[in-house]
């Protein structure tokens, strides 16, 4: 059970959408979804070395607790404290209904994100 103080970043979740431009295009962009209120921590526990380019990277994690939410999706994105990250797994914790865990990457500056 989440406490209500334990909540205390505020994070953007972003969504992927269509939108149509000054010209009429349709073109593609990340737009605000939700404002919610997370548990924000780094989950190193699921750290792990991964092999790139014949080198070893280290891969870090981050854990994002919020109250149950069914409506998101590895299709989305988090925005918290001018970072980006990549949500990789959704998880109703114990199937409960009571707490969403959203497990995330870092996005490297630069690196386009789609």
């Amino acid at each position: 059970m989440i406490k209500a103080g334990e909540l205390r970043h505020k994070i953007e979740v972003q969504k992927y959408v269509r939108v149509k431009n000054e010209v009429g295009e349709e073109t593609k962009e990340w737009q605000l979804y939700k404002k919610i209120w997370a548990k924000f921590a780094n989950a190193n526990i699921r750290g792990q070395l991964e092999q790139a380019a014949e080198k070893k990277t280290a891969k870090i994690f981050y854990k994002i607790v919020i109250r149950f939410r069914s409506d998101i999706d590895t299709t989305m994105r988090v925005v918290y404290g001018g970072k980006t990250y990549n949500i990789d797994h959704v998880d109703n914790d114990k199937e409960l209904n009571i707490e969403t865990h959203l497990y995330c990457t870092l996005i490297e500056e630069g690196v386009y994100n789609e």
